[in-house]
């Protein structure tokens, strides 16, 4: 996966962003750091960039003057619908080879081991 990310000069943490943006939808740089499992300051550093390369929007939330919130552009958009079909096709093939069953556990696996690292901090 790593080198088609490499392709549109994408890292994986902002990848992880974009795709949560992409499916959330709006949300502020906060709910994109818990959802990406992401410290702050580093989806700070990440929407920078990505706001750089036109790849998302950030406008203030009209309600609360102190938040902004974030958005996929249509070119963000555009690059997450590409990737995922590279994604889907990994996905696909890691289920091939090391079992659909067993790679469910794993993902269930890893999700009590965040939730468990988070209960430390």
């Amino acid at each position: 996966m790593r080198s088609k990310l490499n392709m549109f000069d994408i890292t994986e943490p902002q990848w992880r962003v974009m795709r949560v943006l992409n499916d959330r939808g709006k949300t502020d740089a906060t709910a994109l750091a818990d959802a990406g499992l992401l410290q702050g300051p580093s989806v700070t550093r990440i929407l920078q960039q990505l706001e750089k390369r036109k790849l998302i929007v950030r406008k203030p939330d009209p309600n609360d003057g102190r938040r902004t919130m974030v958005t996929l552009s249509p070119g963000g958009h555009a690059v997450v619908q590409i990737l995922s079909r590279d994604v889907l096709h990994y996905t696909n093939a890691f289920a091939q080879q090391f079992g659909t069953e067993r790679l469910s556990r794993l993902a269930e696996e890893l999700k009590a081991l965040t939730e468990a690292i988070k209960n430390i901090e």
